[in-house]
């Protein structure tokens, strides 16, 4: 008559599951410590954030429709071009014309308000860096908007100059 062996592992085929999880979990390990640095070294990419891709987009647009020699040189309700407000003007498909105003005085909300034939539209974006806008003159004479961003340790996040396309 034959034993029956006990059921279970042996040491050797424990060993050799333990080495092999262990590898794993120093891969791992080493995984996660190189993602911590680049974590530090690295500034937030506020461009994947959604807001902020639905914001650069929306304030792209508006600039390419935007017209006039320096079509940022208005006053539009109540607003002034500063650093922390854009205007606008821009010509719609209907040949009317479109007032914008860009506001970012609020940290984190950047708000569009259009005007077409006097009636506001509101359009507001939160969880968004703290945006500057800048009128930037280029040798033709025309004009373009540079935007930058900041995150909230001061590192540079967003740079960029939307040109406006020339009109006839």
């Amino acid at each position: 008559m034959r034993q029956r062996r006990a059921a279970g592992f042996t040491l050797l085929e424990v060993i050799i599951a333990l080495t092999v999880f262990g590898v794993f979990l120093m891969i791992l390990m080493m995984l996660t410590v190189e993602m911590r640095g680049y974590e530090k070294r690295l500034p937030v990419n506020f461009m994947r954030h959604p807001q902020t891709i639905a914001l650069i987009s929306r304030m792209r647009r508006d600039v390419l429709d935007a017209y006039g020699k320096n079509p940022f040189d208005v006053t539009i309700a109540g607003y002034t071009q500063t650093e922390k407000t854009l205007l606008l003007q821009s010509v719609q498909e209907n040949g009317g014309i479109q007032q914008i105003v860009w506001d970012f005085r609020t940290s984190g909300v950047a708000k569009r308000t259009s005007i077409n034939v006097g009636i506001p539209t509101v359009w507001t974006a939160n969880g968004v860096p703290d945006l500057t806008v800048d009128a930037v003159e280029n040798p033709d004479g025309t004009y373009g908007v540079r935007v930058m961003a900041t995150d909230k340790k001061g590192k540079l996040a967003i740079d960029q100059i939307f040109q406006p396309r020339a009109h006839q």
